[in-house]
C-alpha cells in the first residue's frame, strides 16, 4: 500500500467540500472464513474508550485487530470484494472540536487506514440532555450520536452520506471515492419526517425510507420505501425516485431486504394491535406486485409470537428471526423458503432472556452471511446487574444454516460489541 492520509482533508477552492479520493490496492484474498465485528472499548464519548475493528477467523479461531480509530465506531461496512472495511469514526472532541465523524476506509490486512471525509458539526437538536438521531418510527431508526449514517455501493465507487440537521430536513449527499467529487442527492423537509438510507439495490439504484418521527407522537405517519437512481436525480429538492412501498406502522413491527440477485424484494410485518400476526411478502426489487409467502396469527398460548426480522441467505432461502412468549424473552432463528412452500425450519433456540436482531446500520448480502454461503452471524444482548444498576451485554455469535447452537465470537459489558460483516482470508 502507498502511503495514506488520515487526517480530515482541507477545504480550499480546488477542494471546497474537503474530500479526498481513496488509494485503493487489491489484497489476495483466501478460504478462510473470517467474520469482521466492531468492538468499541469502554463507554462512548470519553477518553478511555476506543473503537476496534477484528476479524475472526472460523477455521482456525484466531482474532486479529484488523485497526483501532476514533472513540467510537458507530458503524461499518465490508466491500462487495472482501477486501477492504468502510466505517464511521468519532474523533476526540478536545482535539477536534469541529467534526462530528470521520468516514475512514481500511484494509483487511490492516494496511491503508485513510480518511476520505469529515462530517462537520451540524445542527442537531438535543432531547432529554442526550444528542438524539434518526429517531423515527419504522424499519432502520435508532437513537445514536452523532446524527450521520452511510451506505457504500455494491460497486465500490460511490458512498451514499446522510445527516439529520435540526430535526426537520434530512441532507444526502453523493461521495465519488474514485475522484472525491462530492454532490447533494436529497434534501428532504418535512417537520414530522425523516429520510434515511437504507442500502443499494445495485451499484446506480438505492432504497430510501422515509418514517415518522417520534418527536411528532401518535399515530405515526406510514412508512415509505423509496428507490433513487442516482444517476438520474439531480434535483436534490425534487428527486427521482419510485416509491416501492408504504407500510402503516402503527403497533406494527416491519424488516426489508432483496435477494442476492436483486430481482426481489421481501417484507416482513408483525402486527401487535392484538394476537400477533406476521406476515412475509415478495415483490420485484422496483416494486410491484406482492406474494404473500408467510403468514401467521400467534396461538392463544403464544400471543406475543411474532416475525422480529428477516435477511435473505440465497437467493431461495430466508433467514427469519422469531420472538416467542413473553415479550422479547424467547428467540427462535430459522430458515424458510422464498418461494412460500413450506412453514419455516428452526436452526435454533436461542438464549432465553436475551435479544437479537437481524438489522444493522449497514445492510448488505455479506453482512450476515459468509462469502461460501454456509454461516450466519448477529449480534445479541441481555441485561446485567451491576451493583444497583443495569448494564447491557452484548454478544457476536455465527451459526450454520444446517442448523446447530450459535457459536459465541466475542462479549463485551464494558462496551459493545457488533457485527459487521463476512470476508475470506
Amino acid at each position: 500500500m502507498p502511503v495514506t492520509q488520515t487526517s480530515c482533508p482541507g477545504i480550499s477552492p480546488t477542494n471546497p467540500f474537503g474530500t479526498r479520493p481513496a488509494v485503493m490496492r487489491p489484497l489476495a484474498l483466501g478460504s478462510h472464513q473470517n467474520l469482521v465485528y466492531i468492538y468499541n472499548e469502554g463507554q462512548s464519548q470519553t477518553s478511555t474508550a476506543h473503537g476496534h475493528l477484528v476479524r475472526y477467523d472460523v477455521t482456525t479461531g484466531q482474532r486479529v485487530t484488523i485497526i483501532t480509530s476514533g472513540l467510537l465506531i458507530s458503524e461499518a461496512q465490508v466491500s462487495a470484494d472482501g477486501q477492504w472495511i468502510m466505517f464511521l469514526s468519532l474523533p476526540d472532541p478536545q482535539r477536534d472540536p469541529n467534526h462530528a465523524a470521520l468516514l475512514q476506509m481500511v484494509r483487511m490486512d490492516g494496511q491503508g487506514l485513510q480518511t476520505l471525509y469529515c462530517f462537520p458539526k451540524l445542527p442537531y437538536t438535543p432531547k432529554g440532555g442526550a444528542f438524539s438521531a434518526f429517531e423515527g418510527r419504522g424499519i432502520i431508526s435508532y437513537t445514536g450520536y452523532p446524527p450521520v449514517r452511510f451506505a457504500w455501493s455494491p460497486d465500490e465507487r460511490h458512498v451514499l452520506l446522510s445527516a439529520d440537521l435540526q430535526g426537520t430536513t434530512s441532507l444526502m449527499t453523493l461521495l465519488d471515492i474514485r475522484t472525491g467529487n462530492l454532490r447533494q442527492l436529497l434534501l428532504y423537509t418535512q417537520f414530522c419526517a425523516i429520510a434515511i438510507p437504507l442500502t443499494w439495490l445495485n451499484s446506480s439504484q438505492a432504497y430510501i425510507v422515509t418514517e415518522s418521527r417520534v418527536t411528532c407522537g401518535s399515530p405515526p405517519l406510514p412508512m415509505n420505501l423509496y428507490l433513487i437512481d442516482v444517476n438520474k436525480s439531480t434535483n436534490p429538492a425534487n428527486p427521482v425516485w419510485n416509491d416501492v412501498i408504504e407500510e402503516n406502522v402503527r403497533f406494527t413491527e416491519v424488516a426489508v431486504d432483496t435477494s442476492p440477485d436483486g430481482s426481489r424484494l421481501f417484507v416482513s410485518t408483525c402486527e401487535r394491535s392484538g394476537p400477533a400476526i406476521s406476515t412475509i411478502v415478495s415483490e420485484p426489487a422496483v416494486g410491484g406486485s406482492q406474494t404473500t409467502i408467510y403468514r401467521q396469527l400467534a396461538s392463544a398460548q403464544n400471543p406475543e409470537s411474532c416475525v422480529e426480522s428477516i435477511r435473505a441467505a440465497t437467493t431461495r432461502t430466508l433467514l427469519v428471526l422469531m420472538s416467542g412468549a413473553p415479550y422479547q424473552a424467547t428467540f427462535q432463528l430459522a430458515v424458510l423458503s422464498s418461494d412460500g412452500h413450506g412453514q419455516p425450519r428452526v436452526l435454533a433456540n436461542l438464549e432465553q432472556g436475551s435479544s437479537y436482531s437481524l438489522d444493522q446500520a449497514v445492510p448488505a448480502l455479506w453482512s450476515l452471511i459468509s462469502r461460501d454461503g454456509h454461516l450466519y452471524a448477529m449480534t445479541g444482548s441481555k441485561p446485567l446487574a451491576y451493583g444497583n444498576n443495569l448494564i447491557e451485554e452484548t454478544t457476536v455469535f455465527y451459526g450454520s444454516l444446517s442448523g446447530g447452537k450459535p457459536v459465541a465470537v466475542a462479549t463485551a459489558s464494558n462496551g459493545t460489541v457488533d457485527v459487521v460483516g463476512w470476508t475470506a482470508l
